[in-house]
């Protein structure tokens, strides 16, 4: 579904998605202008954030601008996998895209190797560079926290709360509140 997706289909009857469908109109209009922020999405199971962040990669890649979408868990188990072979060509492939989707944060089992060597030098050269990047969790940004100070052997909040502000800072947060699509 998330190939497909374009934000013509998306329905706007749902009260909770204008605030993001407002964003969405913001973030087209300013792409390549101006600096852009990225999002921060969070929400309940099944509420179709993920979708909503394709669309609008969808429809910019129409503009032939570049996206990536990545499920964070997943693309964790695939670096690992990677050692020896595409390590460096894969990790830059995601750190260097136009527009990165890092989908479902906080799903992962949090290790001081994904937060300090992977998900914290995406992220520092995305500011660096003023690249757009999206985020969609279950987790709030305070959750999100939380999790990345707790892996399996310390809890470390000052590299937590670094990776935080600088997602702060390159993204509007942004809740969905609305029913479970799944169901």
């Amino acid at each position: 579904d998330i190939r497909n997706a374009s934000l013509k289909e998306v329905y706007t009857d749902d009260k909770g998605r204008v605030p993001i469908i407002k964003y969405f109109n913001d973030f087209m209009k300013k792409y390549g202008k101006e600096d852009t922020k990225g999002l921060y999405l969070t929400g309940s199971f099944g509420t179709g954030k993920t979708y909503l962040i394709s669309a609008l990669l969808n429809d910019m890649a129409k503009k032939n601008i570049k996206s990536t979408i990545v499920y964070y868990p997943e693309f964790l188990r695939s670096l690992k996998a990677s050692f020896g072979k595409d390590f460096d060509e894969q990790f830059n492939y995601v750190k260097k895209s136009d527009l990165l989707l890092i989908d479902d944060i906080g799903a992962e089992n949090i290790s001081a190797w994904s937060r300090d060597e992977i998900l914290g030098p995406i992220i520092q050269y995305r500011m660096d560079e003023k690249l757009p990047t999206f985020f969609t969790s279950n987790l709030s940004i305070e959750e999100l926290e939380v999790h990345l100070s707790e892996s399996k052997d310390k809890i470390d909040k000052i590299k937590a709360k670094r990776i935080i502000e600088r997602i702060k800072f390159i993204t509007d947060d942004l809740k969905l509140i609305s029913n479970n699509n799944r169901k």
